[in-house]
């Protein structure tokens, strides 16, 4: 079998979903399915590093204007399936996207199978824009169960089109890398990054996006060391001035709350240096004001590394997570309860190493080569 995989971001570029993209194609690749990945032209993307994946920097950021070379490019290589990866942030949230899967039917081109990354919690506008690619794909997936029933409950006739094929971890444990935590390797990491026996590691992992709560995480954080925790933050994620306005608001804010003493900002990082600092740490938070969820590849990465991890909810968590059994979930925007769950973590390693175990059973649900295995079997199903 073969898939053409169109996905406006892929590595070297900095996106979840181009990172879960690589993911999936190497899983796919190695269950027998060749994988020809069409990513945007001005972009410097990786080369395949599987024999079965080839890449191929091609498309604009309006992507139905590149519905005929899709096309050619699906007949001249013989593929089988087209597989659309929707959104990614280089399209530009080009609602055009929304239209691809309808000008490939035209042109004689697919089946197509669009997995979609958010619903039930995107702007409603956006929401309006999948109706056409949902209708008009042969079959669509989506990443968490509650999206998936948004778009069965909403959408009239799609029940039988719209499956459930969750994310994995987007930085997985390596043996070699120390991810189960060995003394050494992590002892030895830790004093790289000026953490001292004494002290707590906290992590935060991912990019410095206001929806992610940074602000609410330091001021928890301050108030923390306040009631006496010995702990220490390390920030992996871009903080430079060329990120963004947020970033600098959030060095503004480390200086006012007095924690640059006690934090250790690494930039981003290569993945396997990212497996020994989550290694050297002893819980992640990672916050979202939209809450957590299971389409959140950092929670994920954390969980599979066993991580604990202190994130927050909007509402009712999601199915499967259960605050106090395999995270905690404090209220979005309740800084004093996060100030109280970090000062548990802390304090309790009993805690922690309950929470631990409890991350890497959640984690085996999400495991790459399981997803691999639902996607093959909806290529196939969509085949028939």
């Amino acid at each position: 079998m073969k898939v053409c995989m169109i996905s406006g971001a892929f590595p070297e570029m900095r996106c979840g979903i181009g990172d879960y993209a690589a993911r999936l194609v190497m899983q796919l690749a190695e269950h027998g399915v060749h994988v020809d990945v069409l990513a945007r032209r001005d972009q410097r993307v990786a080369a395949g590093t599987h024999p079965a994946v080839r890449v191929f920097p091609k498309l604009s950021s309006i992507p139905a204007l590149d519905a005929r070379a899709i096309a050619r490019h699906f007949r001249a290589h013989q593929c089988d399936v087209i597989h659309i990866q929707y959104p990614t942030w280089p399209f530009r949230r080009s609602l055009s996207i929304s239209f691809l899967p309808a000008a490939l039917g035209l042109l004689g081109a697919g089946p197509v199978l669009t997995t979609i990354h958010e619903v039930a919690r995107c702007h409603p506008i956006n929401r309006l824009r999948l109706i056409p690619m949902v209708y008009t794909s042969a079959a669509s997936s989506a990443t968490t169960y509650e999206d998936c029933r948004w778009l069965t409950d909403r959408l009239p006739g799609i029940g039988g089109r719209v499956f459930h094929i969750p994310i994995g971890a987007n930085i997985e444990p390596r043996n070699d890398a120390g991810a189960s935590g060995a003394a050494g390797a992590r002892d030895e990491y830790r004093r790289r990054l000026g953490i001292a026996k004494a002290e707590t590691a906290m992590c935060y992992f991912g990019f410095a996006l206001r929806n992610k709560l940074i602000d609410d995480l330091l001021a928890a954080f301050r108030s923390a060391l306040d009631a006496g925790a010995r702990m220490r933050l390390v920030f992996m994620t871009g903080l430079e001035k060329s990120e963004g306005s947020y970033p600098a608001e959030i060095l503004q804010l480390i200086e006012t709350l007095r924690l640059g003493d006690h934090i250790v900002h690494t930039g981003f990082l290569p993945p396997d240096e990212v497996t020994r600092c989550f290694a050297a740490c002893d819980f992640a938070a990672l916050l979202f004001r939209d809450g957590a969820s299971f389409r959140r590849g950092s929670i994920l990465a954390a969980m599979a590394h066993g991580l604990p991890v202190l994130s927050c909810r909007s509402g009712a968590p999601p199915k499967g997570l259960e605050h106090g059994e395999n995270i905690l979930l404090p209220e979005a925007g309740d800084v004093p309860g996060l100030a109280q769950n970090m000062v548990e973590l802390c304090n309790d390693p009993i805690l922690r190493r309950r929470l631990h175990r409890a991350s890497l059973a959640t984690a085996e649900q999400f495991a790459w080569p399981l997803i691999a295995e639902r996607t093959v079997a909806l290529y196939r199903r969509i085949l028939q």
